[in-house]
């Protein structure tokens, strides 16, 4: 199980961080050719966008794993620790309620997007391609809230217990 653990984890480090480099080598091209050849390619534009929204769509998840997300710590810090299990136990399931939600009107959009048949303005690149990480990212974020769920429920959270005494955060 560990093993699977670290192969996904590192699946999702090297996507979301191949997404960020390829969109911002996309914007450094373009403004070599921008600046120094004065010919700048639209197309350049679209494509740095689409990869680097996917970099951070896909990063969300990373950063939940990695607990590495916006949150209000002063509160938080200074709840017991049973109280802050319940406070984690509750966020985390609205979280996963929100990435419900998320995922499914994502699926709903990448699929008017093939019922439709749109593309974009510039490259006329298929839309439901470009929408898909809605409903993907949706569900690398809903595996991480599960995760964290889970490492609250059980055993009694002893697991979770263990990386709050390290220095974690859930």
């Amino acid at each position: 199980m560990k093993n699977f653990k670290d192969i996904y984890s590192a699946l999702e480090d090297y996507f979301s961080g191949l997404m960020l480099v390829i969109g911002l080598t996309l914007i450094f091209i373009n403004v070599v050719l921008r600046y120094f050849f004065g010919n700048p390619k639209s197309i350049l534009d679209e494509f740095s966008v689409y990869f680097v929204v996917w970099g951070i769509l896909a990063g969300t998840a990373v950063a939940l794993r990695n607990n590495h997300h916006i949150k209000v710590d002063i509160l938080y810090n200074s709840f017991s620790i049973k109280t802050k299990r319940i406070v984690s136990i509750f966020s985390n399931t609205i979280g996963l309620a929100f990435t419900v939600f998320y995922t499914y009107f994502g699926y709903q959009l990448v699929n008017n997007y093939i019922i439709s048949g749109q593309r974009s303005a510039d490259s006329q690149f298929p839309l439901w391609i470009v929408n898909l990480i809605m409903p993907l990212s949706g569900l690398l974020l809903g595996a991480r809230f599960i995760e964290k769920i889970y490492l609250l429920i059980k055993n009694g959270g002893q697991d979770w217990l263990e990386e709050e005494a390290e220095g974690g955060h859930h």
